[in-house]
């Protein structure tokens, strides 16, 4: 019996020693922000609140965002959320100013109002909040929170384009091709496209590839709406099936067709592309290929494509 309970006391102490040694070189790998991930949820927020009340603006701003998304430890919580945006701004904190401004506009935990929410931006803008600058902007341009102006959109919207905000340039470019307060320029209006579409702004690319195509620049249009779509802008993606189908009525190489089949991918309505590579395919005999190409140009209304698959099914099973 004694020898028994000694091995078991043996094979425990050993257990011990090796789990208090593989936690010591599991905790010589972690960095400082694994370790802070790690805390408890109420330790992780009693730290950051510290941080706010001795004034850490930056910090303030932070737990305003953790309440707002739901990151890290802290629950989705807007009213809290507000609270902290709205200590970070009084702190003078232009990313708190921008965000309390949102929960403003947006409705988020606080009641809407557009006439504080402009004035908020206004002051994230004059702490140099670019973002901020662009916020006041739109609003001037729409009128809310205050009366429509032209004249204040242009001006801020350039001060955001100029310190690399691409929707300002995108916005900027809208009003010289369309005549708003700034006299119709539709070279201006290329140039700021281009600026925003160069800065990662989808709606840039997209619209200097529609003026590109009216001019029947339709290689430049492609390219353009191409990676307008890759950055997450869906009408480019379609556009890019009606760019393509203008061009291409059959199929003759393969260059052509992966440029079709691309289109095809991309879109997320109109069949023609999907269409013609569904045609190439069966041309080929490759009956699998055409099936999967007219199923998805059926979907989307290509009348053509639900025949031609009825016409696959009677030939494969007399149906």
């Amino acid at each position: 019996m004694f020898d028994k309970r000694f091995k078991i006391v043996l094979v425990l102490g050993i257990v011990i020693i090796l789990l208090i040694m593989f936690g010591k070189k599991i905790g010589n790998s972690i960095g400082v922000g694994d370790e802070i991930s790690m805390f408890p949820e109420s330790k992780l927020l009693k730290y950051y609140k510290k941080s706010c009340e001795y004034e850490d603006s930056s910090v303030c701003n932070e737990l305003g965002d953790m309440y707002h998304y739901g990151r890290k430890t802290a629950p989705v919580n807007h009213k809290e959320a507000v609270e902290y945006y709205k200590q970070s701004c009084e702190l003078e904190d232009g990313k708190g100013c921008n965000n309390l401004a949102y929960m403003l506009n947006q409705g988020k935990g606080i009641t809407k109002n557009n006439w504080t929410a402009i004035r908020l931006y206004k002051k994230a803008c004059k702490y140099e909040e670019i973002e901020a600058c662009y916020n006041v902007g739109s609003m001037y341009y729409h009128g809310e929170g205050t009366k429509r102006n032209y004249h204040s959109a242009a001006y801020y919207f350039q001060k955001a384009c100029n310190n690399g905000i691409g929707a300002g340039c995108n916005d900027l470019g809208y009003m010289y091709e369309h005549g708003k307060y700034v006299v119709g320029d539709i070279g201006q209006a290329m140039s700021h496209y281009a600026d925003a579409c160069d800065m990662g702004e989808a709606s840039g690319c997209n619209n200097l590839g529609h003026i590109k195509e009216k001019k029947g620049n339709i290689v430049s249009a492609k390219q353009l709406y191409e990676k307008a779509c890759h950055l997450g802008d869906s009408h480019s993606c379609n556009r890019l099936e009606n760019v393509l189908g203008d061009r291409v009525s059959q199929i003759k190489s393969e260059r052509v067709l992966k440029e079709a089949v691309k289109a095809c991918e991309l879109s997320t309505y109109g069949g023609t592309m999907c269409y013609r590579v569904g045609l190439y395919y069966e041309s080929k005999d490759e009956t699998d290929k055409a099936r999967s190409f007219f199923e998805k140009a059926c979907e989307r209304r290509q009348s053509q494509s639900c025949k031609h698959l009825g016409d696959l099914s009677y030939k494969a099973h007399g149906l």
